[in-house]
Parts: C-alpha cells; structure tokens; sequence
C-alpha cells in the first residue's frame, strides 16, 4: 500500500510539473528569432540557472515499450538493462530545441570517456505525423547521431502509449509542425526512472555545460564503480565533436542558391572553377557558429587583400525555420560574403560534415585541401590557410 501511495504522489508531482512546464514550453517550442525577434534576444540571458531546469528526482520502473529504431530494427527499452539509459523525446521535424538535446548527448557522451560503454542513448519520436522510420533516420543522420543512439518510432497511437506513460505532451499545430515537452529522463541499469529534467530552448553555451554537468550528476553514482564527478571534465564551451571528414581526392562541386552581402539571392557555384575557396558550414542556432562569426570576418578582410581564400558560408538550411530567417541573421551579425543554402543537406554530407561548424578548404575543383571542426581563431585560419595553399596541389 506505501508503494502504490508513493507511486501515486510521484505521478501527481511530475503530472504538475509537466504542466506547469508544458505552459511556459508553449512560448519557446519551436522558437527562432525572427525579423520581428531580433537576434541578440539569444543571447539575453540573465542567468543559467534562470534557464535550467534543476529537475526531479524519481523512483519507479521505467515504464517498457518496443518501437522501431533508425534501421528498422525492433526495439524494446528492457534491453539496454545493465547499462544507464537516458530516454528523451525528439521531435522528428525539430529544428530548434532539438538539435540542442543532441548537442547534450553528444558530450556527454565525449565526457563520459571510457564509460561511454555503460550509457545507452533512446530517443522517441515526438511527431505523430512524421512518423515513418525514413523520418527517424534522415534526423538522426543531419544531425549526427545516426550511430550514436537508438531513434525510435511506430505508429501514433503507439508512439502516444508512450509519451503518456512518460507524462510527455505532444500538440500538433499545423501540418507536422508541433510542440512537445523535451524531457530528458535519466533511468538506472535496473530500470529504474531516477532524474528527469526538461533540455531548454537556449543555445547558449552556459546553459548547455550546465546541462552536461547536471546529467553527469545523475548519472555517475549509476555507473560501475560510481566514480567520482571529478573524474569527468569541468563545464566547458561546448561544440559538435568531430566527425570522419578529411581531405580526399574526390571532387564535390556544387552549385547552391546563396545570400549575397545585401540580402540578395543569387545562384552561386563552388569547385567549377576558378579560386580556392574556405567554406564555413554553420547553423544559426548553434552557439559557437555565432562565437566564432567575428573571426571569419576578419579573415575574409584579411583574405581579400593578401591574395587568399575568401570565404562562403554554409547554411545547413534543412534545419532551419524558413530561408527568410537566415537572411535576417545574415543581416542582422552583418556577414560580409556569400551564404550558400544548404536546402537538402547534399552539400554537407558531399562533404562529410557532421560537426559545427566546420571549416573546409576547397580547390577550384571541389576538392577538399583541409577541414577543421570546431572553434578557430582569425590567426590560426590565416596561417594554416595560407600554409595549405601553398604546399597544396590545388587543382
């Protein structure tokens, strides 16, 4: 009877919290900044923990359930038993708070080290409409994690067992856009529901580490041996990790509809000839791609004047919210060189990008000289670029 009661005081409990968050969730789910929402309004934060959710602790099994993952493959939540299982809910349309839950998992995956064999990643769709298993796979390939975690998915109303059972809302609002709560449950190797917080709709980079850093948290006195906190990294700025790119002897030129200084569309071509070029693949709602804008227009000046590559953006615009947003960042951080649109997510994967942003030097043909992932300053593009070129064969 003290075991029902408790499970009864459990489920009121994080009934209300759900809905206390599913009314403030309604103002940010699938928000971007607008012409009418500037840009900087990101980055107004007025603190980290305003922005965090410190979360609830739990104690009941996890609720089973078998869906279909990324592959076609049945899967069933009791089978990862044994090791720490984080379950979040990713919209299989999301391009805004969604990409942020994986920018999460993925370095807590990389903080975890040689513990990274006892977790085990499950996200459940959270768009009744998109709902095939080629929705589950295209996200989980633009974004990354098409190996790093079980994407699963069924049919709505299998797919709505679950978000209930999970206390998770889910609203469609127009066609397959829809809001959803991102909850992030942390679950013992016994399948037990021990944490649950809600990933926020912030793409800043406190935030984020402090999301890290509470799912470490959680999460280290369920590991093997329960290792001290210290063990793992402090917050840190955090990026997409890097991928398999590297220079090739394959040729990847393109051409792309692109946002020309002004805010003009225009059809633009990269590796059909003439110059070198140093592509930037970005997003706008990623945090170090905004970090690191100030850098690139500093080369660029710098490029245009010492007879180096010039610089074109990449926009990866299939997670974007629409072409008129990115003209609006365009704009707004005042980007002085091209910004292709990425429309279909071809030119990244040519190019094997799966980590933001990403820097690639490419030859007049469209071949890749040198790529690098992550964060780098004015100085070091100037002098690596400049090394590269000329000890190249860049045709």
């Amino acid at each position: 009877m003290a075991k029902f009661r408790n499970l009864m005081i459990l489920g009121t409990l994080t009934a209300l919290l759900v809905g206390i968050v599913l009314g403030t969730y309604h103002l940010v789910s699938r928000w971007h900044p607008t012409a009418s929402s500037p840009l900087t309004s990101v980055k107004k934060v007025s603190s980290v923990a305003a922005n965090v959710d410190p979360g609830v602790t739990l104690h009941r099994p996890a609720p089973n359930f078998t869906l279909t993952n990324q592959f076609n493959q049945t899967v069933s939540l009791k089978q990862f038993r044994g090791k720490v299982v984080v379950l979040t809910f990713i919209d299989s349309k999301c391009t805004t708070v969604c990409p942020l839950t994986t920018v999460v998992l993925k370095n807590l995956q990389h903080d975890l080290g040689s513990y990274k064999k006892n977790l085990q990643l499950v996200a459940v769709n959270a768009n009744p409409v998109a709902t095939s298993v080629k929705d589950v796979y295209a996200w989980s390939k633009s974004h990354g994690m098409l190996n790093q975690w079980q994407y699963v998915t069924g049919s709505a109303s299998a797919l709505k067992k679950v978000w209930s059972s999970y206390y998770v809302a889910t609203q469609v609002i127009k066609g397959d856009l829809v809001q959803h709560i991102p909850a992030v449950v942390v679950i013992s190797p016994s399948g037990q529901e021990r944490w649950l917080y809600i990933n926020a709709a912030v793409g800043n980079q406190p935030v984020l580490s402090a999301e890290v850093h509470n799912l470490l948290t959680h999460l280290t006195p369920l590991l093997p041996g329960k290792p001290p906190l210290s063990k793992f990294p402090a917050a840190r700025e955090l990026t997409y990790l890097a991928g398999n790119l590297g220079p090739t002897r394959h040729q990847h030129p393109f051409t792309a509809k692109a946002i020309l200084p002004g805010g003009h569309l225009a059809s633009l071509k990269i590796g059909q000839g003439g110059k070198p070029t140093l592509l930037d693949f970005f997003t706008t709602w990623c945090p170090d791609c905004q970090e690191e804008i100030p850098a690139l227009k500093s080369y660029n000046g710098y490029a245009k004047t010492h007879h180096l590559p010039t610089v074109v953006g990449v926009d990866l615009r299939l997670s974007e919210t629409s072409t008129a947003h990115v003209v609006h960042y365009v704009a707004s951080t005042h980007i002085p060189y091209p910004v292709a649109l990425d429309t279909s997510g071809n030119i990244s994967d040519a190019y094997g990008v799966v980590g933001l942003p990403t820097e690639v030097l490419v030859s007049p043909t469209g071949r890749i000289l040198w790529y690098h992932q992550g964060l780098i300053s004015r100085s070091a593009l100037i002098g690596t670029v400049r090394k590269k070129i000329s000890t190249s064969t860049v045709g």
